[in-house]
């Protein structure tokens, strides 16, 4: 299960995802270019991540 922040969040995914299936199938894509894609996707996911924990760390030590 994937689990988004909000609506904007699920709709980039959905649109890099079925991107990255479009033009696997269209310009006959192999597995090892896909992974590549795949890996890029996971990274920028990652740095995602890690800002919105910062966000919260932030959060949390104003509140304190």
């Amino acid at each position: 299960m994937i689990i988004v922040r909000d609506i904007q969040d699920a709709m980039t995914m959905k649109k890099k995802l079925s991107s990255l299936v479009r033009r696997s199938v269209h310009f006959n894509k192999d597995k090892k270019e896909i992974l590549v894609e795949l890996m890029l996707l996971v990274d920028e996911l990652d740095k995602n991540v890690e800002r919105e924990e910062l966000a919260l760390d932030a959060e949390f030590l104003e509140a304190v």
